[in-house]
């Protein structure tokens, strides 16, 4: 278990590369600005829990040119000291040497594990935790398997990236009722709470979440494609937050039901 700067900041599902061309640039110059926002400061660090990119795949000299300027901007938030972790999830778990060599990036390929002022926190994404994903951890297994990646590498760019755009984007539109109920996952973290976690951070669900269980917390900081939320933890105690390109503001659930998840238990 690592020891945690001072203040945690944590956003995911951007689904970069997965929206029509005026959102791009909208959720793309939000987050850099974020990024910017923390520049050079050493108390505190990034975690990127999960599907940053809707696909990243690292063929062995190509890149996407379109998430150039973001590459350079997280390299640039790396260089300038601040640490930036990054849990693969399920729309860009074929990450590599590009971004560990490249840009800096610590990744994690399942879950890991912080302490920050004597609180243990456990971060995932959270793909496959749902009771009905027997399917999709077998298929998990498939994909990431080192015959499968050198597979895909065969297919020429030009046509790999357009068919994973189109694949993830079906899979989103398939998924987006499941991802307005966080049932599982309030149920996974509460259950590693009682196993002795004082925090519980997930991703995936696209569900902003602070829920107080026991002694601990569930969040999630929902999806940055469309909320532009994040999460902070400072001398472990979490909150929900929303930048608006400029600062961020506590974060206020819209209101209607599977949108949001911030309460006590």
């Amino acid at each position: 278990m690592r020891a945690a700067r001072p203040t945690l900041y944590l956003l995911g599902d951007a689904h970069l590369g997965g929206q029509r061309p005026a959102r791009e640039e909208a959720k793309q110059e939000r987050l850099i600005s974020f990024w910017r926002s923390l520049h050079g400061r050493n108390d505190c660090q990034l975690v990127l829990c999960g599907d940053l990119f809707d696909f990243w795949f690292e063929y062995r000299h190509v890149i996407a040119r379109s998430h150039f300027r973001i590459l350079v901007e997280l390299a640039g938030l790396v260089n300038s000291g601040v640490p930036v972790d990054y849990l693969a999830g399920n729309h860009d778990f074929w990450l590599g040497s590009f971004l560990r060599e490249e840009a800096g990036v610590t990744l994690h390929d399942d879950a890991l594990s912080l302490e920050q002022a004597g609180r243990r926190i456990l971060l995932r994404h959270g793909d496959g935790l749902m009771a009905r994903d027997h399917l999709y951890r077998l298929m998990k297994r498939v994909l990431r398997h080192p015959a499968s990646i050198a597979g895909y590498r065969l297919l020429h760019p030009d046509l790999g990236i357009p068919f994973a755009l189109f694949c993830s984007h079906l899979s989103r539109a398939s998924a987006r009722d499941k991802h307005h109920d966080d049932t599982d996952y309030r149920a996974y973290a509460c259950g590693q709470i009682d196993a002795g976690h004082d925090l519980v951070v997930l991703g995936h669900s696209h569900v902003p979440a602070l829920l107080a269980h026991g002694g601990g917390w569930y969040v999630n900081a929902g999806a940055w494609m469309d909320t532009f939320t994040y999460a902070r933890i400072e001398a472990g105690v979490p909150s929900l937050c929303q930048w608006d390109g400029q600062a961020g503001h506590p974060y206020q659930p819209a209101a209607g039901p599977g949108r949001s998840s911030v309460m006590d238990d």
